[in-house]
């Protein structure tokens, strides 16, 4: 390769790292100038829709080289050879803020299982209570002697205060039936008691605050979601049982997510972070979890003379910290 020829660069991908409706911005395209101001090489810039045909244009040596958002796969190798990954990505979510009402603060109590654990203690605290009464009739109180209501309610007294372990010692059995039903009934109140106040415990603590904000993978189970058009993206959402919806940009996505067409946009991590500031940041949550993460390279044909320059020139500007720079100021100026 000669320094004084011209080299032909592609540029695609999404925002901030190529500027859509720009002659030529982004994260990428600065990266790009850096290298070929630091290896003095001559260019002329060409824009294309999408990664798909600037790799055909690289492959069929239309252009020298094609810079961008490329992930660096396996399946892209095979046609194609890729610099030294200039960036480290991975995949976020990017979610509307669910507030809770009063309601959803309540709504755990009414639920079925609640219910039904509340309505069980009663019922076996009614049974404990019952069979108290029948055998010890004469001994629990002297009003008990005389009516049923009031001896059913204090052997019910009883068996509450066995299960709590409160022993208040104001009723106790006399009988050995009644000795023996009241040694069950702590045997077996230990183990439902305890049951019964792990389901209270996790209402309570669903009452505390356990919103609905998608904020992982597994909350996207029956959620309709924005990705990339990649297919292994796609193949992830649908494994955690999400509804994915491809489309060709984030913006596409992000106008899906705002107008609440979708309930989430899993995207790439840098774009994400750019597209939704300064546009009401806090009716969205973004979450980061290490979802499937990647490298963006460079990529040029089989055998380009060019390659090694570009490699050498990204790993300074790795080492210097450089890269970062320019990403951190893309991000922080998105609009």
């Amino acid at each position: 390769m000669k320094r004084d020829s011209v080299i032909q660069v592609g540029f695609t991908g999404s925002q901030p790292f190529v500027i859509p409706n720009t002659e030529a911005d982004g994260i990428s395209v600065d990266l790009w100038r850096d290298i070929a101001f630091q290896g003095g090489l001559n260019y002329e810039l060409t824009h294309f829709k999408n990664v798909t045909s600037g790799l055909d244009a690289v492959k069929n040596q239309t252009i020298d080289v094609l810079v961008g958002p490329i992930t660096i796969n396996s399946d892209r190798a095979a046609n194609v050879t890729f610099s030294q990954p200039f960036f480290e990505t991975e995949m976020a979510i990017l979610a509307p803020k669910i507030e809770q009402g009063f309601w959803d603060y309540v709504k755990p109590i009414f639920s079925t299982t609640f219910l039904f654990g509340v309505l069980g203690l009663i019922f076996a605290l009614s049974i404990v209570g019952v069979l108290l009464w029948v055998v010890e009739r004469n001994t629990l109180s002297p009003e008990g002697k005389h009516s049923t209501i009031r001896g059913i309610g204090n052997g019910i007294w009883l068996a509450i205060v066995t299960m709590t372990t409160v022993g208040y010692g104001d009723l106790a059995p006399k009988t050995l039936s009644g000795r023996v039903i009241v040694g069950v009934w702590m045997i077996i109140s230990l183990i439902t008691a305890t049951s019964f106040v792990a389901g209270i415990a996790t209402t309570i603590s669903q009452i505390k605050g356990e919103d609905e904000t998608i904020t992982s993978l597994l909350h996207l189970e029956g959620r309709k979601v924005v990705v990339p058009d990649n297919e292994k993206i796609i193949d992830n959402i649908t494994t955690v049982g999400g509804r994915p919806e491809p489309v060709a940009d984030i913006n596409e996505g992000f106008e899906m997510l705002s107008s609440g067409e979708v309930d989430a946009l899993v995207y790439d991590v840098i774009a994400l972070e750019y597209t939704y500031r300064g546009h009401d940041e806090d009716r969205f949550v973004l979450s980061k979890k290490n979802i499937l993460p990647q490298n963006y390279g460079f990529a040029f044909y089989e055998a380009s003379s060019l390659k090694r320059l570009v490699d050498i020139e990204i790993l300074k500007q790795k080492e210097s910290g450089e890269i970062q720079k320019v990403i951190n100021r893309w991000v922080s100026s998105g609009e």
